[in-house]
């Protein structure tokens, strides 16, 4: 049900499970992995479309507990009742914090970087009315066969103006192999009914990390779970919303230092805007 080729299960010791991005793969962590391999045994799971995953098998009713229940069924496959540390990025951020929600109770600490449970912002805001139309426009290529387009849109948006044009012809054909997963992404996150009160009930120590370049929907999501999550920690760094894959060295530093450290308390680390 799960090929193993969909898990890069590497090292040893207590488990660190790591959930990509959007139009990405478990292959995002491989820094990371290869840095705590003598500590830590790292699962990095390709989510539902992505690198060796299986597709979705009724993608019009597509939503984020189906995400989180193979998620689920992955990690007591690989490590049983083992408690594990847990860490998502972009769409595999919100993928964590919703599983974070159901099932707490073995997870060790949380680390986000700019979940994007857009689910939690209110209709009327600004940053949600930003990235419902994206999902639109995304879905409006897509539906139109232009496949292309509608890479580039969501590319761009959250990378810069013309990042899509200039990669390598191969990775454009890549990443358009993924719309169809990436407008499923959307679907879920916009139709989840987990509000942000139901949050509060996350004891556990979680890090979340945002970047002061990153489009405003991210930074709404983040400053709404700084208001709600009542073990957080937040820090701030360079590189926009693709830094864990950028700027991986930077934010690496952030992730090993969290885990590492005792959990007695969690340090106020609301450093200013």
């Amino acid at each position: 049900m799960h090929p193993e080729q969909a898990i890069d299960d590497l090292g040893s010791g207590t488990p660190l499970v790591l959930l990509h991005s959007s139009m990405s793969s478990k292959s995002q962590w491989r820094k990371l992995a290869e840095q705590l391999a003598g500590r830590y045994r790292t699962l990095a799971i390709d989510l539902y479309g992505y690198g060796e995953a299986e597709y979705p098998a009724t993608p019009e009713q597509f939503t984020l507990t189906q995400e989180t229940d193979r998620i689920e069924t992955i990690i007591r496959q690989s490590i049983g009742d083992q408690p594990f540390h847990l860490i998502g990025h972009s769409y595999g951020g919100a993928t964590a914090l919703r599983y974070a929600y159901a099932h707490q109770s073995n997870i060790l600490t949380l680390g986000l970087y700019e979940p994007v449970a857009f689910h939690l912002l209110e209709p009327n805001e600004p940053a949600y009315q930003i990235i419902r139309e994206v999902a639109e426009r995304v879905a409006e290529y897509h539906n139109q066969g232009d496949i292309a387009a509608a890479a580039g849109h969501f590319i761009d948006f959250w990378s810069s103006p013309g990042t899509y044009l200039g990669l390598p012809a191969e990775r454009q054909r890549i990443l358009e192999h993924y719309i169809p997963k990436v407008s499923l992404d959307f679907q879920a996150i916009l139709r989840e009914s987990v509000k942000a009160a139901d949050y509060r009930t996350l004891k556990l120590p979680i890090c979340m990390l945002r970047s002061q370049e990153s489009p405003l929907p991210t930074r709404r999501v983040a400053e709404v779970l700084e208001n709600t999550l009542p073990r957080l920690e937040c820090h701030w760094v360079p590189g926009g919303h693709m830094a864990p894959i950028t700027h991986a060295e930077i934010v690496n530093l952030h992730w090993i230092r969290f885990i590492q450290q005792p959990h007695h308390t969690v340090p106020q680390a609301h450093e200013p805007r």
